[in-house]
């Protein structure tokens, strides 16, 4: 059966859909071919909140953390993807300096504009006033929510994703920003569940798989988590980070052996990784008589 790629998000889907099943975008017309994505470096460091990926909107956002002389935390599969049309990327005030909007142009545009010229105070208000101006636009809310979360204020970023995803259950986008922003507010078992959603919308997206993992993990479900992560290493192989996090998580079960797997298979997939040393010297650890 033929298929298309969202020109938006890269996702490829049958042909004869009205929208885009990963970030809600309506296909106008056929969208050109996408190229392959390739992996940017993963980040090594202590969790800190997080990542947002690159696109012409507002990034999805993906959990991110690291190896420590004990590991805890895990490194989240960062896809150099261009992410849904609901999500603006965010640019440093040291790449562009802020610019200021046009009044010509519509409220959710102007948000666009404002958000990545770096002005995410003038996004914010262009947003609110999208929202006003629509109360069930969907992408206006979840633009608005996005803003707040990435502001640090995911409290207050829930309620008008929560509706973006009443209004629109079906777009990945909407149910995907929901769980992070209840990550970012420690709700893990509510985050579990949207992710588990979001899985739903979208099987055979690695990075939705990633993040249900690692909420998993930082739920304290181990086992649960083990599973999520060895399905996220069938549907990206070539993935190291799904093997950092199962060896992670199999040292929380004392699963030690298969942690030590796991940090092979992680050295042999990221020969080069900053951090080999690092998992050299826990593998040796490990190996030690007890």
């Amino acid at each position: 059966m033929a298929s298309v790629v969202c020109q938006v998000c890269g996702a490829k889907t049958k042909a004869g859909r009205l929208r885009c099943p990963r970030c809600g975008e309506v296909f106008a017309a056929a969208p050109a071919p996408a190229g392959k994505a390739t992996s940017l470096p993963a980040i090594y460091q202590q969790y800190r909140g997080p990542l947002v990926l690159g696109g012409s909107v507002l990034s999805v956002i993906v959990l991110v953390a690291v190896i420590a002389d004990r590991p805890d935390p895990v490194v989240a599969p960062a896809a150099a993807r261009t992410a849904p049309a609901a999500v603006p990327a965010p640019v440093t005030a040291a790449a562009v300096e802020a610019r200021p909007t046009p009044g010509f142009l519509d409220s959710k545009t102007g948000g666009k504009v404002a958000y990545t010229s770096g002005d995410y105070k003038s996004a914010l208000e262009h947003y609110k006033d999208a929202v006003a101006s629509n109360p069930n636009d969907g992408d206006a809310l979840n633009n608005l929510g996005q803003v707040l979360a990435r502001n640090g204020d995911a409290a207050a970023a829930v309620p008008h994703l929560e509706k973006a995803v009443q209004l629109y259950p079906r777009v990945w986008a909407y149910r995907f920003n929901l769980a992070h922003a209840h990550g970012q507010l420690g709700n893990w078992p509510q985050a579990v569940d949207d992710y588990r959603q979001a899985r739903n919308l979208f099987p055979d997206d690695y990075v939705t798989q990633f993040n249900l993992g690692m909420a998993l993990h930082r739920m304290g479900d181990e086992e649960a988590a083990v599973y999520e992560f060895r399905k996220g290493a069938e549907l990206a192989p070539s993935e190291p980070s799904f093997h950092l996090s199962l060896a992670i998580s199999y040292e929380q079960l004392n699963r030690t052996e298969d942690a030590v797997k796991s940090y092979e298979q992680y050295l042999t997939l990221a020969p080069s990784t900053p951090d080999a040393d690092k998992v050299k010297a826990r593998i040796e650890v490990l190996r030690k008589p007890a």
